[in-house]
């Protein structure tokens, strides 16, 4: 315990080496976020519902948007890809210490940094354009929605890690990330908008990967959309992938760690 203890210290205390860094990251959330708000607001305009939500209902969405990306939707496991390539990983793997294990304590601090920053941005954003803000009337939505939220943070971590092993075989792999980051998962999993004001078969399409089970169906639960029954239905589909995706990163950085080679650093 005392080692996992002393590298999120570590973790942490590297934010306060590269400040900048981590200001320019939260600089960005934010205007991602203000720029989602403004825009649906312009949308609605003077309407209460539009495309199936009530007006407060999309502004709750995006707002849930801003929560999730801060807390699912980002992973320090991108960087193994770094260090796979300079060499850096050789040190970690000397470490008494497991690299899924490694990566998740990285995370755990760096969400928890970025989620206290989240609720600042989201509580001025809602203070000055007056948003309201939604809560759940059951109970068992909770339950529902923090399931599904634990398991989304795993799910994405998993699907990160996969990504990022594939630089055991490639030289760079940033434009993969790229294109899966921001083409297929943010669009696919609910970041922009809802999945549903989509045309009926591609939401069809989309619900046969795993990403709205990151952002999309999370919202749905807090927002009271789903019955209880399509609640169950996506927690157990998100497990599923939840469990796919663990394999799938354990037998690639398994295969990739065997024939790992040292180069540079």
């Amino acid at each position: 315990m005392k080692k996992y203890f002393q590298l999120a210290k570590l973790t942490f205390q590297e934010y306060f080496v590269y400040r900048l860094n981590f200001v320019l990251w939260r600089f960005r959330s934010f205007v991602f976020f203000l720029t989602l708000l403004l825009f649906w607001l312009a949308i609605y305009g003077d309407r209460i519902a539009l495309l199936g939500y009530e007006r407060a209902k999309m502004l709750a969405y995006v707002v849930g948007v801003a929560f999730l990306r801060s807390f699912v939707l980002g992973s320090r496991s991108a960087g193994l890809a770094g260090q796979i390539r300079s060499g850096e990983l050789t040190k970690i793997l000397l470490c008494p210490i497991g690299m899924f294990s490694f990566w998740l304590t990285r995370d755990a601090v760096d969400k928890l940094l970025n989620l206290f920053f989240t609720f600042i941005e989201i509580g001025i954003a809602v203070s000055f354009l007056r948003i309201p803000f939604y809560f759940p009337q059951r109970a068992e939505t909770y339950l529902f929605f923090a399931l599904l939220l634990v398991l989304a943070l795993f799910l994405y971590f998993f699907i990160s890690f996969f990504l990022s092993a594939f630089a055991f075989w490639t030289e760079e792999i940033w434009a993969t990330r790229w294109l899966f980051g921001i083409i297929f998962l943010e669009f696919f999993a609910g970041a922009y908008f809802p999945i549903d004001v989509l045309p009926i078969w591609l939401q069809r399409v989309i619900n046969l990967t795993p990403f709205p089970y990151l952002v999309f169906f999370p919202i749905k639960i807090w927002l009271e959309q789903l019955s209880m029954a399509v609640a169950i239905k996506g927690i157990f589909i998100c497990f599923c992938w939840l469990i796919l995706f663990y394999w799938l990163s354990r037998s690639l950085w398994q295969k990739g760690a065997k024939n790992y080679g040292a180069f540079g650093g």
